[in-house]
């Protein structure tokens, strides 16, 4: 019973993060979201992709003779663990992701908008870090687990965000050979610089991984926001257009009319289209271009819809409690977009991960260093509560802002006091669980489950004043 047990725990470290992640992915689109059938698709195609880089890692193994390879004092470490890291590893690898994304859903229709490149890039990437993931960590246990949550798997997710950046630059671009180059380039240079790192076994190598991780999360969110911006120009722009052809030659499109007709296959990207104010001729890959995102200063910010209690509750238990860190990132967002707040809340969704869960990494070599296998419990106990305390500090700040505002709106809103201290003591005790313990691990997601229900209260009310301002602003158009 406590090898299920075990087995299933691990399963679930296997797969929670990239689950987390593709959730928040695909969630992050709130003006036309995706087919789910295609998503589901993008990330199953990822996890397909792995099967074909392992040959190809093996054969490149084979010839380099990576098996046989000694210290960094042989004069080939270096020449042969760059050609591998970069042409047998993370060329392999994202060369089969961009060929599943280019094969499979590059074409369909639905790929209607740049934007729509994110969504799938990632999900691609999330696919493959979770079927990878779930082949390194049964065998090899939790260790390698947490420290691949940390790593392999948000590098896998963003790197695929950085891939579907360019795809979907590429898509609605006249120079589409260019981009679809650069990202493949891009994304296997930031994976070779990756390998390079975890194949040479020096001090600094966790140091660089580390960094790399955290330049490929800042790139990929960058480039989401990018493209963020775009979606919005076409969901809300007044430009109009009209076809050359068809029944509708006569009737003004607007850009989310456009959008709506390629995912309806009446139109395709090459389409030629006249501009109704100036007469001139573009074609949809020229109007959905980059370029129209210069009108996202001038367009009205309109409000969000939350996100359903249930559904929320499914994917914080599914992901093992680590779409808080999505969740808290989600909501910075919507606010900070809708009522124009400068925060950055990319920086401290970054920051909130960091001090969360790199605490554990340092606290294990620290350990080590000492040669020693635990800590006193006191010790223990003590380093458990300072990151609760810090994770419900950062919440805390979150939610107070929250408040303020439902404040203005709802008769009776949560109390932060009472929200915070809740979430304090329940993740105190997760993260202080003995894994000795009979039944660990149900133990453990009842814990989620209820960490979860805290922060339910906090997302209904949300949702509810979501509908109070949505309702607000169609009263007023």
């Amino acid at each position: 019973m406590n090898d299920e047990m075990e087995t299933l725990r691990l399963l679930y470290i296997a797969i929670g993060p990239g689950i987390a992640i593709a959730v928040f992915i695909y969630y992050s689109n709130k003006l036309d979201r995706e087919p789910s059938k295609l998503a589901l698709k993008s990330f199953f195609l990822g996890g397909l992709a792995v099967f074909p880089t392992y040959y190809f890692e093996g054969v490149a193994e084979e010839v380099l003779g990576m098996q046989t390879l000694q210290g960094e004092s042989s004069p080939f470490f270096w020449p042969k663990t760059l050609l591998y890291a970069f042409f047998g590893v993370a060329l392999a690898e994202e060369l089969c992701k961009f060929l599943f994304l280019k094969a499979f859903i590059y074409d369909d229709r639905e790929f209607n908008e740049p934007f729509d490149g994110i969504i799938y890039g990632g999900m691609i990437g999330c696919g493959f870090a979770t079927v990878e993931n779930i082949m390194y960590v049964l065998p090899l246990g939790q260790e390698v687990g947490i420290m691949r949550m940390l790593t392999a798997v948000p590098g896998h997710a963003f790197f695929g965000i950085i891939l579907g950046y360019f795809m979907g630059r590429a898509k609605f671009s006249i120079n589409r050979v260019r981009h679809l180059i650069l990202g493949l380039s891009v994304v296997v240079f930031l994976h070779g610089l990756y390998d390079t790192a975890a194949f040479s076994n020096t001090t600094w190598s966790i140091y660089l991984i580390f960094a790399i991780i955290i330049l490929g999360i800042y790139l990929g969110l960058k480039a989401k926001r990018e493209l963020e911006k775009l979606a919005t120009v076409i969901e809300f722009s007044a430009k109009q257009y009209f076809p050359l052809k068809g029944r509708r030659k006569k009737i003004p499109l607007y850009l989310r009319d456009i959008r709506c007709l390629l995912s309806k296959g009446k139109l395709i990207p090459e389409d030629n289209l006249v501009d109704k104010k100036s007469g001139e001729i573009k074609s949809i890959r020229e109007i959905f271009s980059s370029k129209i995102i210069s009108q996202y200063k001038g367009l009205s910010k309109t409000p969000f819809f939350g996100i359903p209690i249930k559904l929320f509750l499914i994917f914080y238990q599914l992901t093992f409690g680590l779409y808080l860190y999505f969740w808290f990132l989600g909501n910075y967002r919507d606010f900070t977009s809708y009522k124009k707040l400068k925060i950055n809340p990319e920086l401290l969704a970054l920051c909130l991960f960091i001090f969360t869960i790199l605490p554990y990494f340092f606290y294990g070599v620290t350990l080590n260093v000492l040669g020693l296998s635990q800590a006193r419990p006191l010790v223990d106990i003590f380093f458990n509560l300072a990151v609760a305390g810090v994770e419900t500090t950062f919440l805390y700040f979150q939610f107070q802002m929250f408040s303020d505002f439902l404040k203005k709106k709802l008769e009776k809103s949560f109390s932060v006091p009472v929200i915070i201290l809740s979430l304090f003591i329940i993740s105190g005790l997760k993260k202080m669980l003995p894994s000795t313990i009979p039944y660990y691990f149900i133990w453990e997601m009842v814990l989620i489950l209820m960490q979860g229900g805290v922060l339910a209260i906090v997302q209904r009310d949300l949702n509810l004043y979501w509908q109070l301002e949505n309702e607000r602003v169609h009263s007023i158009q």
